[in-house]
């Protein structure tokens, strides 16, 4: 009988080691059901464990309806669309003739512009990420992994040389400890002991683990790179003008470089972090995307939503650090009624 034991944890061990090997794999076998998701009541929570922060519906309050789908599309505009985690939305909800959508960074996407439509292109960076992705190596991000025009020479620019990470180190590395710990320990009654012990932390000691950080009223989670005025992310950390100034001319020549392609316009727009939406006097807010809008060198027109979302804190998810459903629809909205301005515009000719 012992044997028998023996013989069970060594197969169920190796099963658990085997899953915990291929983070693919993982993320199939949660899809079906068969061990949670670790991120299904948010990002923070799953971060901190805090109960008050546990969102139940968290699904339902970051899925977009049928409903919410343009009832009209251009007859004039093809719309493109570059973003991050806070567009993730399917292009069908756009109101273009023709939509297209790149996660910034993580794919490329080549395409043929309608010479017969007016090709519009957005592009929408969350605050933390301005000063990494409007700086030095903007060109990889937005030329070499942006939209690559079909029948045009794509531009030449010089790239990083990345090692490639080892079998070993893939397979071993550090993120196999916390790929085991989401494997075990998800499950609801880990978690209400997860929640116990960061109950106690928050309480006796006014403490949270380590990536999240509590508003001063209790009321808020935010990411730690977000509240800590010593990370560059911070909206609390200090930059420079002439760091603004870059970000500008930057944001200009990848317009033009646009253009160049045949668009016919390039906007920008700027999400605020939650922190900042959440709790702006948290240390001395540092203004970066109001010095961007207001810059005197910016050719590239903006479409500014950070006054609106600013006064909308229920937009952010109790246990996440990403918009609700109603922060989507806002931007959404926002990106429609440009199309809609431009078909009106067309139209009229």
């Amino acid at each position: 009988m012992n044997t028998l034991i023996r013989y069970i944890v060594l197969a169920l061990s190796g099963i658990i080691f085997a899953i915990s090997l291929s983070p693919v794999l993982q993320r199939k076998i949660a899809a079906k059901g068969w061990i949670p998701d670790q991120y299904r009541f948010g990002d923070l929570y799953n971060t901190s464990n805090l109960k008050k922060f546990k969102e139940l519906d968290y699904r339902q309050n970051a899925t977009l309806l049928p409903s919410d789908k343009p009832k009209e599309r251009s007859s004039n505009i093809d719309l493109y669309t570059i973003g991050d985690s806070f567009t993730p939305m399917d292009t069908s909800f756009y109101a273009g003739h023709k939509n297209f959508h790149i996660w910034l960074g993580m794919s490329v996407d080549t395409v043929k512009l309608d010479p017969s439509k007016k090709s519009i292109l957005v592009i929408e960076v969350i605050e933390r990420t301005i000063q990494e992705r409007l700086r030095s190596d903007y060109k990889a991000l937005y030329f070499d992994k942006g939209f690559q025009i079909e029948g045009r020479h794509k531009a030449v620019v010089a790239e990083k040389q990345e090692e490639e990470p080892s079998f070993w180190w893939d397979k071993f590395g550090d993120e196999i400890n916390q790929r085991i710990e989401f494997l075990l320990f998800n499950f609801e009654p880990f978690l209400k002991l997860k929640e116990f012990k960061s109950d106690i932390m928050l309480s006796w000691f006014d403490r949270t683990h380590t990536g999240a950080v509590i508003s001063r009223n209790h009321d808020y989670l935010f990411y730690n790179v977000e509240a800590d005025p010593k990370i560059g992310l911070s909206p609390f950390y200090t930059i420079a003008p002439q760091s603004v100034d870059t970000v500008v001319t930057n944001m200009n020549n990848i317009r033009d470089y646009y253009k160049e392609a045949g668009f016919e316009e390039v906007y920008f727009c700027f999400v605020p972090n939650k922190v900042t939406v959440c709790e702006n006097d948290r240390y001395l807010y540092n203004n970066q995307i109001s010095r961007i809008e207001s810059h005197p060198d910016r050719k590239t027109p903006v479409l500014s939503i950070q006054d609106t979302v600013r006064s909308h804190p229920d937009w952010y998810h109790l246990g996440d650090g990403h918009w609700t459903v109603k922060g989507q629809r806002y931007w959404l909205k926002t990106v429609n009624q440009l199309v809609k301005e431009w078909d009106e515009k067309e139209s009229a000719r």
